[in-house]
Order: C-alpha cells, then structure tokens, then sequence
C-alpha cells in the first residue's frame, strides 16, 4: 500500500480509473500493483480530495449560485434571489422549477395570490405539481387577458391553471390587457365587475410578474397591441424605455414611464404593485437582462429567481451603468 505521501501515484491511478474508464485490474496491471492495493489507493484519492465525485440528479432541484444570490440582493436591495442551473436542462426549465418550488413553498402561507403573463410565468406555472391546500388562496389575474401572452397551446389561461394546481377557482378579469386607446381603458376599469377584480388584486400578498426586455419576447407584442401613432412611438422611445412589469413599462433607471403607454394597460398600477407584500420576479435568458436591470431598479421585485448567465449579465450592466 503507497504511503500518503506518493501524491502522484495516487493522481495517476485516479487519473486511468476516473478519466481514462480503465477497470481496477487494467490499473492494477499498468502500475505494477495488485488489484486490493488500487482499491486502496482510489478510496484514499476520494479521502484526499484528490477526486470528487459529483451526482447530476436532472429531475433534481436546481443547484444555486450562492455568490450571485448575494451580489444580487446587495445591488438590488433584493429580499431574496434565486440564481440557478441544473444538468443538461435550459435556463427556462431552471426557472421554472425553482418558481414552481417557491409557489409550493408559499401558497399555503398567504391568503391571496396574483400572477400576471409571459412566457416564463407560463413556464412556472407548468413546472408547479397539484398541491392540496387548506384553505386554498384567492387566485387573481394582475393584468387582464391576450391569447398570446397568458394562455397555453391547449387554450387554457395561465390564470386557470395556476388556480387549477392550487385546487382555487380563480376570479377572472373578462377584458384585455392592452388596448388601443386610453379612453377605452379608463371606460372598463369604471365598469364594476372589472374595478372589483382589479382592486381585489391590488391587495394580494403574494404577485408572480414575469421581467420583460424591450423588444424581446412578449414586449414587441405589447407595443403591437397599442398600435401607438408615430408621434407616441417617438414619445414613447424618448423616455428610453427598457423592460417591462405587467405590461408597465420602466426606464434603465426604473422610473415607470407615462403616457402614452401606461395609459393604455388595463392591470395594477406600478404604484400598486409596490404596496404587494410580496412580489416574486421570474427571467431567463441573459438577453432580457437589460430590462431585468431597470425593473430590478424600480423596487417592484422582492425575491427574484434567474438562471445563473441572465445574473451574470445583469450585474456586468449594472456595474457598467
């Protein structure tokens, strides 16, 4: 048996046995040694810390990045954030994982729950087994509906399935989100079956908000819908938009901006979303991440959950700014 001190024989043997996929006796045959002694020395490279070996459970919990968890809350004021990965799975199916374990974790502690659009928020919700809650939260739509930003490929709305895997009967708003006008937007929130919902979830304790980016993803198809006329267009580029919360869209400072976009969204207003005790944010991708940056800035996310290169960008922009 070597001593411990015959570091590099050890190495070696790890080395054919670990990287090579020699058998013991192949190992055994190339140093010279018997097959009991090559045991002997991989147990004492695993005891050494000269090998550690790894398990990559895929259908276990993401692992986390404690590092850029707490680079992230110091920068961003953040109550928690959740930076992950997981073996042979996409940032996406990270997130949503992670989203889906939080909203387990929390449902049963709160006595209302909003959740707007998008389609990370899709993927959360699709990631979230059937819990059995009792009493069940109410379930509240933070914005009204859009086919493509809040429904899945069977037709059912993110809404209903959240309500669905809570064992909730959710109260659904039966207006769209974004709309053309300012007018017809003042016009149905006084109409009382929408304000009712719409107050209701203004008061919830528990938001889940997708971070949308300008010009990715659900953002081109939020400014489609308002069909802004050329001087808007130019207003609303002037404000130098960024990212977005609920349709709402925000500066690289995290000022939300005015007209003539924010008159156009029927949801919570920023100012509401602020006084939600708990706002859970969900990203992926590091292209999203200069929107990510100015909604983060904003103060509307409490716990954040990204995948580990979305945090990275984020904080690279941030300390560039």
């Amino acid at each position: 048996m070597p001593a411990p001190r015959d570091t590099a024989l050890v190495v070696r043997a790890a080395r054919l046995y670990h990287e090579q996929g020699r058998s013991q006796t192949e190992v055994a045959k190339e140093l010279g040694l018997s097959r009991s002694n090559v045991s002997r020395i991989l147990s004492q490279a695993r005891e050494r810390g000269i090998v550690e070996i790894t398990i990559h459970d895929p259908d276990g919990p993401p692992r986390r990045d404690v590092a850029l968890e707490a680079a992230l809350r110091a920068t961003f004021s953040l109550r928690e954030a959740h930076v992950v990965s997981a073996p042979r799975a996409s940032a996406m199916e990270s997130v949503a994982r992670q989203g889906a374990a939080l909203i387990a974790e929390r449902a049963g502690r709160v006595r209302s729950l909003g959740v707007s659009w998008g389609q990370t928020v899709q993927s959360v919700v699709a990631a979230l087994d059937s819990l059995r809650l009792r009493p069940t939260p109410t379930v509240l739509p933070l914005v009204g509906g859009h086919s493509a930003l809040d429904q899945f490929d069977s037709g059912e709305s993110v809404l209903r399935v959240l309500a669905s895997r809570l064992g909730a009967t959710p109260r659904t708003l039966y207006a769209p989100a974004v709309l053309e006008s300012a007018t017809a937007v003042a016009t149905l929130r006084a109409e009382s079956s929408i304000r009712t919902v719409l107050e209701a979830a203004a008061q919830v304790e528990l938001a889940v908000v997708g971070i949308g980016s300008l010009g990715v993803h659900s953002s081109p198809h939020v400014l489609d819908l308002m069909a802004l006329g050329e001087e808007e267009r130019e207003a609303f580029e002037a404000q130098r938009p960024v990212g977005d919360v609920c349709g709402r869209f925000v500066d690289a400072d995290g000022i939300p901006l005015g007209a003539p976009t924010d008159q156009r969204v029927l949801a919570v207003t920023f100012s509401e979303l602020l006084r939600i005790p708990e706002v859970l944010g969900v990203a992926a991708g590091e292209e999203k991440a200069p929107g990510a940056v100015g909604v983060l800035r904003s103060g509307a996310i409490d716990t954040l959950v990204v995948d580990v290169d979305l945090a990275r960008e984020v904080l690279a922009l941030r300390s560039r700014a």
